[in-house]
């Protein structure tokens, strides 16, 4: 073959290489832009926007720089820069000291000490190991031969300024997922009322309270419904001790529980420490006293990151999440708070690239209706934690469709189960998407998706987009 021949065929090579690429991106708009224009979604504003992760190449998009609602989408900014701030090994910590001396008869002279810093696993039910906490300060104070206190069992709760944000709504606040990270966080900062209900359309009655903090009262309006499904709502501010909760819960239940949120876990804390401590022999006098004398008794550490972020975004736990918001705010600023962490969050991600002019941020969680983020903004998330040390902690904690998390039963008798891998959020009017899509060709996309306002059903929604995902991993 001579040297025209030769330069032909390259030319012609690299024609149809061309023409390919090209095919495949017009085929990824092509399929994005016949999901926008779906009627279902006249009423909507949408944010997508497909990436090769590998490169970080943008393969499709629609509206991908508009900022809109993510709900819990949100967690990946802050668990991402949590594993790359703190370290994917990072404890937190929660100190018990005691003060003043113990005299020869095992008496302490002094006060037993709590110094928390934030850790949000304390008794929490996703670490059940975790469950030891109070049995170790026990088991501590025997071990040091007390069998008596003769001053209080006190919290040092300094570390954290905890605070309910402004723009969390009044239905959220008193409810499990509106709690909010403290010094000391216990028990997931949740209490349980246990409700039973008769017939539809009658009142309800609550049969029994777990884990609240002293001095509260309830009036309860709920009542039991044909509808299946939890639509009780706890209503209280945080300074206030009484709640209302309103709505209904399923017909004919014996023990039907209702999750809200604990102002002072602290509290709760002290209350369960104290019933366990005289229980066990360990009699608390409650007498004042005032030494700077101090002994560490016990160093309790959380579970390492990397587990704590894997179920924040497993299990979308908002606790969790501006838990770490806070940790952030504490590593960079210096202080513990929410303005502290969400200016630490921006600054973090601007210094990685992002455009922090779409960043509006208001939490750590995705809980706040006034958070606002772009698609794009989220999938560059994704293409950096790809390129991060820490790119197997990140990844391993997104939920994977067909199989775990909140994407357990999406997709789940298609070819996306195993395939897709993504953190969701919902809230009224919002669903979002943001994860890796697995290819047939074996290529991997990073794709994020926000809808904002939509009026069709979920059901319907998510029909449409397992439509959308199946065909961009044939194409």
């Amino acid at each position: 073959m001579n040297r025209s021949a030769l330069n032909l065929c390259f030319c012609i090579y690299l024609i149809v290489l061309n023409f390919s690429t090209y095919a495949q991106k017009t085929g990824d708009q092509d399929y994005l832009n016949g999901f926008v224009k779906n009627e279902i979604f006249k009423s909507a504003s949408i944010g997508i926007e497909i990436r090769d992760l590998k490169t970080g190449e943008i393969l499709a998009a629609h509206n991908s720089e508009k900022s809109l609602t993510p709900a819990s989408t949100q967690k990946l900014l802050t668990t991402a820069a949590a594993l790359e701030i703190l370290g994917s090994d990072f404890q937190f910590q929660t100190e018990v000291l005691i003060t003043g001396r113990i005299n020869k008869d095992g008496i302490l002279m002094g006060n037993l000490l709590i110094r928390g810093s934030g850790d949000p696993s304390l008794a929490s039910k996703y670490f059940p190991e975790n469950n030891r906490f109070i049995s170790s300060i026990y088991n501590e104070l025997k071990k040091n031969g007390i069998h008596q206190i003769n001053g209080k069992l006190i919290v040092d709760a300094s570390y954290y300024k905890s605070s309910v944000p402004r723009t969390w709504i009044w239905e959220d606040i008193g409810n499990y997922y509106g709690a909010i990270p403290h010094t000391i966080s216990y028990k997931d900062n949740t209490y349980t009322l246990h409700f039973e209900s008769k017939e539809a359309g009658q009142l309800t009655k609550i049969t029994k309270v777990d884990s609240k903090q002293s001095g509260m009262t309830f009036s309860n309006e709920v009542m039991s419904s044909t509808i299946n499904k939890d639509r009780a709502y706890i209503f209280g501010g945080p300074t206030d001790s009484h709640r209302l909760i309103d709505g209904t819960i399923p017909q004919n239940r014996t023990d039907f529980k209702v999750k809200g949120a604990v102002s002072r876990p602290e509290l709760v804390l002290l209350s369960d420490l104290s019933k366990v401590l005289q229980a066990g022999g360990i009699q608390i006098k409650e007498q004042d006293f005032k030494t700077k004398t101090q002994k560490t008794l016990l160093k309790f550490k959380s579970p390492p990151l990397s587990e704590i972020v894997a179920l924040t975004n497993q299990k979308s736990i908002n606790l969790f999440a501006d838990h770490l918001l806070f940790q952030i705010g504490i590593t960079q600023k210096k202080e513990g708070n929410w303005q502290s962490g969400i200016s630490a969050l921006k600054e973090f991600w601007q210094s990685k690239g992002l455009d922090s002019s779409s960043l509006f941020l208001f939490d750590g969680s995705g809980l706040s209706h006034f958070n606002a983020i772009s698609a794009r903004a989220l999938n560059q998330v994704l293409v950096h934690m790809n390129r991060s040390e820490n790119a197997t902690s990140f990844f391993n904690s997104l939920p994977i469709a067909g199989q775990n998390g909140t994407l357990k039963s999406f997709g789940k008798q298609s070819d996306l189960a195993g395939n897709f891998m993504a953190k969701t959020g919902s809230m009224t009017g919002v669903r979002s998407y943001s994860g890796i899509l697995k290819r047939q060709n074996g290529t991997q996309l990073a794709i994020s998706l926000i809808i904002n306002n939509y009026s069709c059903c979920t059901q319907l929604l998510n029909e449409e987009l397992k439509t959308l995902l199946v065909n961009l991993a044939s194409n």
